[in-house]
């Protein structure tokens, strides 16, 4: 199998002949855990070792698409859209951000030698033919040559390669200035800054030495986003952001997981889960250093805030702009989705809230989130949404519950079924 390491860009093949088309529709890779005999392939095992920022190539006659991964692999149900005779309901789950070519590579174009260098563990055979099987590590230096060669067939995705960034840092920069309104944002050298006002084409910006705020225009914290997106880290300096570059760099140090390092300051994200202060030792066996949360549960922040909060959703949506809901089955803007706790957090023990791969599932803000939260839906045995039988006088809840009552929960599974039974005995209305 291949070894993940931090900070390096790791490079995949998947063959996605029968299910390309609806794999890419939903941004996900999706394999089973076991055959029906029993048998764990490596080509799907591998699912554990994909790492945020690595690259995928996807083939189904012809590489036709270049992915950047947004999350690492969580348990999750098949997914609807796939064949249901072909495979086991329990896999794996990984999201990853497609961009699709125009023309697909075809096999022939990639070079033979190339091709039967790849190690034996890699997607081709003796003759350099393609395998059969679902996802194979390549070589560092067979993805870059590949990168090199093709890489303009693929229109930019907009997320860096080999590192991580936050699904938050992907919004336009008047949503992320207008959700920071009256927040003290402290820059690299300590200094307060605070937005006033959001008034397009710029914002208002208070300082200790201008209280009244002065004027910033919303295209150079935008600018400052794309180069963030694009190569993962950006220098806070006059040269790359403008005059205005502690103000912006104090902007980007609000998205989760952004640390400032080095003199000029480069921001950038942390690319490991497990980089958390207070960390606690995990068992040998534990592969891929994803679970359990490591990190400490509380921090202090003008108070307490809650730690494994940015991971859980790290965990979930990664770099995904958008996403499903996993109630209501409706794909929205990552800013409409909650990570939402299946047993409330309150009453998880120490080790459940660091499970951030089976605790936690994505809800919508649309009515979702809430009607799961109190209880008048549920996910039974099988996985299917319950509804309250609780009276209800609102035309409009009634409705909402008659929409969504028997729908799979692809977050349901077999990890995750304690927590949904929890919820089930404790919170339900029914």
């Amino acid at each position: 199998m291949a070894e993940a390491k931090l900070g390096q860009t790791n490079y995949w093949w998947v063959n996605q002949g029968q299910t390309y088309q609806q794999e890419r529709k939903a941004g996900i890779l999706w394999a089973p855990k076991v055959q029906k005999n029993g048998v764990q392939p490596l080509h799907w095992q591998s699912m554990l070792d994909v790492r945020p920022g690595d690259m995928i190539l996807h083939y189904a006659k012809g590489v036709r698409a270049l992915s950047v991964v947004a999350t690492a692999a969580i348990d999750a149900h098949r997914p609807g859209d796939l064949p249901e005779d072909m495979w086991d309901r329990d896999g794996r789950m990984i999201r990853t951000i497609y961009s699709e070519a125009a023309t697909a590579v075809a096999r022939d174009e990639l070079p033979l030698d190339e091709r039967l260098k790849e190690p034996p563990a890699g997607p081709f055979d003796r003759a350099g033919k393609v395998k059969q099987g679902y996802l194979f590590p390549l070589s560092k230096t067979f993805g870059e040559s590949f990168a090199a060669t093709f890489g303009g067939r693929y229109p930019t995705s907009g997320v860096a390669p080999g590192g991580y960034v936050p699904s938050e840092a992907r919004v336009e920069a008047v949503e992320l200035l207008r959700s920071l309104l009256g927040v003290p944002l402290l820059t690299v050298k300590g200094r307060t800054n605070k937005i006033l006002a959001v008034q397009p084409p710029d914002v208002v910006v208070a300082t200790d030495s201008s209280p009244a705020g002065q004027l910033v225009p919303i295209a150079w914290v935008e600018e400052a986003l794309q180069l963030l997106r694009e190569h993962g880290s950006v220098t806070i300096h006059p040269d790359q952001v403008g005059y205005r570059s502690a103000f912006i760099g104090a902007v980007l140090l609000q998205l989760p997981y952004a640390q400032a390092s080095g003199s000029p300051p480069v921001i950038s994200f942390q690319s490991d889960l497990a980089a958390e202060p207070e960390a606690i030792p995990q068992p040998a066996s534990d592969r891929g250093a994803t679970d359990p949360f490591t990190g400490s549960l509380e921090k202090p922040f003008a108070g307490t805030q809650r730690g494994e909060q940015p991971a859980l959703r790290r965990r979930l949506l990664g770099s995904m702009s958008e996403a499903e809901c996993a109630i209501c089955g409706e794909v929205y803007p990552a800013r409409f989705l909650w990570a939402a706790h299946i047993k409330p957090r309150s009453v998880c023990t120490n080790s459940e809230r660091r499970d951030l791969s089976h605790v936690g599932m994505l809800a919508c803000v649309f009515g979702c989130d809430a009607l799961f939260e109190t209880g008048y839906v549920s996910v039974n045995e099988d996985g299917h949404i319950v509804i309250s039988s609780f009276k209800l006088e609102h035309k409009a809840v009634a409705k909402k519950l008659a929409d969504l009552e028997g729908r799979p929960v692809s977050a349901h599974t077999k990890a995750s079924a304690a927590y949904f039974a929890w919820h089930r005995s404790n919170m339900f209305r029914g």
